[in-house]
């Protein structure tokens, strides 16, 4: 009975709340203006791509060699054109500076960012540049929910619910997944669970979904013709080995790709917009020879799971792909490393359950292909439940949850202890320009901190602290003792979504609140506290003396403001 009572007052409270406010038009409108970006954006990249193949196709060897480079360092040129002259937020894969955004740390309402970051992404992967669209069809997305939130003259977190919104019915789109595409914005966007962010989320990714489906069908990501609806033993022990490989070799894909990211950085003779150029002349000339690394990957996956390609090429082209994709994406033209990821994955599927085979063992291939793309995704961008929805959605491939959610945890597992933090997050960090690095490390937290601090008592009850509420403007509070000394941090969101859920406004906050905050000393320099803050994806920095006693909080805001003093 309490119980029950507990559900109807919920589904009340939700209710009002829906009532109240335009968030399920104005979530319908971001998934309809993302749906038809996404899909737009897939057609003119295949198109593109397609017309350049079937006009090479009766050309010989020779004149390939010198006709297909010259058309992808074009496209890699005008990409880098677009991007450094005209937007440079538009860089690369798109889902770091909507994590920025989120932040709020970067601004996505300009129109331009979208024009270029769509016009510069069909020019680089549609020429057949080793990366994939579903980094910039985030941004195109998250882009579409900043423009309807400036439509409907909305601001900070309520702006942000849209821009999220946009971002996961964006890969909701490009994936056929709109499971996947919730679940990514929870994992890897926001690193929470919010009850109020997940309706907004739900309804543009089901609707940028159905939009999807409407113009290009209702089918899987990926084709596969058969495959078998149970594992033996021997087919869960490869699991486990491919589980610890796709760990081991995630981080190191992940490394590959920081390197590359510093090589390029230090090319300072050469113009930023002209080394997508050199990544467009390079996979030019390795596209004439293995045609399966260009673009995005998705073509040799199918061909993959339909047999059509043999051990000694998939092993060729997964070691190309490795070092080729992290190379492209380095140079800073448009495009992930999300599907690429997803092709690298299925092709050691394939590759380590082909070895098994060799040796004696009766392991279905495409099945290992299936499962290794989990493993490999959860291993770099260390989301594993992301990579198992997705996997399952893309492939249709629901009798297999178990196996992949056991290769997904194991390679987390091993990419945790090697330390490795979520390649999104990093990339954060890497995507601050050596000279704002250079300001920000001559600047103290002391400085920007903000020095006024309202916190709460550890005995503070949650009802309490929701009264308390409406008389701050913050958004973040430390919990303390008597004595001044950290115990905890509590958030805004935090209170809210414990009220939306129904907990008991008795209980004290201290069972409520996070009580490892991330926290950082006075008289560190911003450099530290902003790679402190995206490499944990922490809001804020509570700054505490060296007896923990609260001095104040740096927040994301905070830093930005001393990059624009730059």
């Amino acid at each position: 009975m309490g119980l029950s009572r507990k559900i109807f007052k919920n589904t009340g409270y939700f209710l009002q709340e829906i009532a109240r406010s335009k968030i399920v038009l104005q979530a319908i409108l971001v998934g309809l203006i993302s749906g038809l970006l996404v899909v737009l954006f897939k057609v003119c990249i295949n198109e593109l791509f397609g017309f350049i193949q079937t006009s090479l196709a009766p050309f010989d060897l020779l004149h390939k060699l010198l006709i297909f480079p010259i058309i992808t360092t074009i496209g890699g040129l005008i990409s880098g054109i677009l991007v450094f002259k005209f937007a440079p937020e538009t860089k690369g894969s798109g889902i770091p500076f909507v994590k920025m955004v989120m932040a709020r740390m970067g601004n996505i309402t300009r129109l331009r960012s979208i024009v270029v970051k769509f016009i510069a992404g069909v020019a680089g992967i549609g020429t057949g540049l080793s990366l994939g669209r579903e980094g910039p069809s985030v941004q195109l997305g998250a882009g579409a929910g900043a423009l309807v939130g400036k439509l409907f003259k909305m601001r900070g977190t309520d702006q942000s619910k849209l821009v999220a919104a946009g971002a996961g019915s964006a890969i909701g789109a490009t994936f056929n997944a709109p499971i996947a595409g919730t679940v990514f914005v929870l994992e890897e966007l926001t690193n929470k669970f919010s009850a109020a962010l997940l309706f907004p989320v739900l309804v543009a990714t089901v609707t940028a979904a159905s939009v999807a489906r409407h113009f290009l069908g209702n089918n899987p990501s990926f084709t596969i013709p058969y495959i078998t609806h149970d594992l033996s033993f021997e087919g869960i022990a490869v699991c486990i080995i491919l589980g610890i490989v796709a760990g081991f070799l995630g981080v190191a894909f992940a490394k590959v790709i920081y390197k590359n990211n510093e090589f390029f950085e230090k090319i300072n003779k050469i113009p930023n917009w002209v080394k997508p150029a050199i990544a467009g002349f390079i996979i030019g000339v390795i596209g004439i020879f293995i045609p399966c690394v260009l673009g995005s990957g998705n073509l040799s996956v199918d061909l993959l799971l339909q047999h059509k390609l043999s051990l000694s090429i998939v092993l060729l082209v997964f070691a190309v792909k490795f070092f080729l994709t992290p190379f492209c994406f380095g140079s800073g033209a448009v495009g992930g490393i999300f599907l690429p990821m997803l092709m690298l994955g299925s092709f050691l599927g394939y590759i380590v359950a082909s070895i098994f085979n060799i040796f004696g063992f009766h392991v279905d291939v495409v099945v290992m292909a299936m499962i290794g793309m989990g493993a490999f995704l959860s291993a770099v961008a260390r989301t594993p439940i992301t990579a198992v929805v997705m996997v399952f959605e893309m492939t249709a491939g629901y009798t297999h949850i178990l196996p992949i959610m056991l290769s997904a945890a194991i390679a987390d597992l091993i990419a945790e202890k090697l330390n490795h933090r979520p390649i999104y997050a990093s990339l954060i960090v890497n995507q601050v320009k050596s000279a704002e690095a250079k300001h920000l490390s001559k600047l103290f937290v002391r400085d920007f901190m903000q020095k006024t601090v309202i916190c709460f008592n550890n005995g503070t009850t949650l009802q309490e602290a929701q009264e308390k509420l409406s008389e701050f403007n913050h958004k973040t509070f430390p919990v303390k003792n008597d004595r001044n000394k950290l115990l905890g941090l509590i958030t805004k969101a935090d209170i809210e979504d414990a009220i939306f859920q129904g907990v008991n406004g008795n209980i004290e906050i201290n069972r409520l609140m996070n009580p490892s905050p991330i926290t950082i000393e006075p008289s560190e320099n911003l450099y530290i506290a902003y790679f402190r803050l995206h490499s944990n994806n922490a809001k804020c920095l509570v700054v505490t003396d060296k007896n923990n006693k609260i001095k104040g909080i740096l927040t994301r805001e905070d830093i930005n403001k001393a990059l624009n003093c730059n």
